[in-house]
């Protein structure tokens, strides 16, 4: 190796380095500022610091997003194309409330990836080719699409493991002889996380006068789980025929036991087979990743001549291939 290559390999080592650390140091102070929303309504002296570098940040990037936003809203295209991003839109004070937002994000992380090849680019002594350019381009833009789905798919399994919790608190509310607003009341306040938020929404149905049928049926659209759509139904036969709601939620409270323990079961059972297949997913990626670090010419006649681009399109498409087929395995092996 030569000394231009080994300078060449310091700097992407030390480009990657410093891109993982920023995105470490932006996770650990969301967390922060998280937990200093949560302590805030508990703390008695008011919060007169200055705003530090991440605040600094984060205001300079919402306040660029929201001009991109009304810039994009022109376009009928990307305004349909929004609507898609709907069933992520975040209720909270400080959440997204505009779908478009969530457009602008993806252009804003394309521009930023273009930016960093682009440099990296410059610093070896390359020329930009179109494919890379296309390639930056297209994982900045879909970069929010994995972490949104992969948000989404987090959040429905911290449900499903809470969901027995407030079961259980619902019925020994209910033996205790408490009413369902009450029961609610008591859920949202015993348990955390995104299942505390759907039952503190559930409390601001009722109090607002809506009846118990639509409370839960809104309930069971957001979270659309089996556990609550059964739950829904058994309520509104409940509501309307009438009976015993305490022996009603027993039953509901061993039918989900047994089955999260049988899911638990099939999932230890899969457990092997699954981390298998994702790592047999991830390792041509981690390969050439570190042949294009080691040696970035060593790809070029895949993508620079003509047979290289159609051999490099065959190889994406078997490998997608594989992905699809690898998880219908796994699904059929949980279920």
């Amino acid at each position: 190796m030569s000394f231009y290559e080994s300078i060449r390999l310091i700097v992407n080592v030390v480009l990657i380095l410093i891109i993982v650390i920023m995105i470490i140091w932006f996770a650990s102070e969301m967390r922060i500022q998280k937990l200093n929303k949560r302590l805030k309504k508990y703390t008695i002296a008011k919060d007169e610091r200055r705003n530090s570098l991440f605040d600094i940040i984060y205001n300079t990037f919402n306040k660029w997003c929201g001009f991109l936003t009304k810039i994009l809203y022109k376009s009928p295209f990307l305004k349909k194309y929004s609507l898609h991003y709907e069933k992520y839109i975040d209720r909270s004070k400080n959440g997204i409330h505009d779908p478009m937002d969530y457009i602008s994000i993806k252009f804003i992380l394309s521009i930023v990836a273009l930016i960093i090849l682009t440099i990296t680019d410059v610093i070896q002594g390359n020329t930009l080719t179109f494919l890379q350019i296309i390639v930056a381009f297209s994982s900045g833009f879909f970069a929010l699409d994995i972490y949104m789905i992969t948000k989404k798919k987090y959040v429905k399994y911290r449900m499903e493991n809470d969901l027995l919790k407030a079961i259980t608190i619902m019925n020994n509310s209910f033996k205790s002889g408490r009413s369902i607003i009450e029961t609610i009341k008591i859920v949202s306040d015993e348990i955390d996380g995104p299942l505390k938020e759907e039952f503190e929404k559930m409390e601001n149905d009722l109090q607002y006068g809506l009846e118990i049928e639509v409370v839960f049926e809104r309930f069971n659209k957001r979270v659309n789980l089996p556990t609550v759509k059964y739950i829904t139904t058994s309520l509104t036969i409940l509501n309307r025929t009438g009976g015993n709601i305490v022996n009603v939620f027993s039953s509901i409270e061993t039918t989900v036991f047994n089955n999260k323990k049988l899911q638990d079961e099939l999932r230890n059972l899969s457990a092997a087979s699954k981390a298998l297949s994702r790592l047999l997913l991830v390792i041509p990626i981690i390969f050439v990743g570190v042949i294009y670090i080691l040696d970035p010419g060593y790809f070029k006649p895949l993508y620079q001549t003509s047979l290289g681009i159609m051999i490099s399109i065959i190889i994406v498409v078997i490998y997608v291939i594989y992905i699809i087929i690898v998880n219908k395995i796994i699904k059929i092996k949980e279920y």
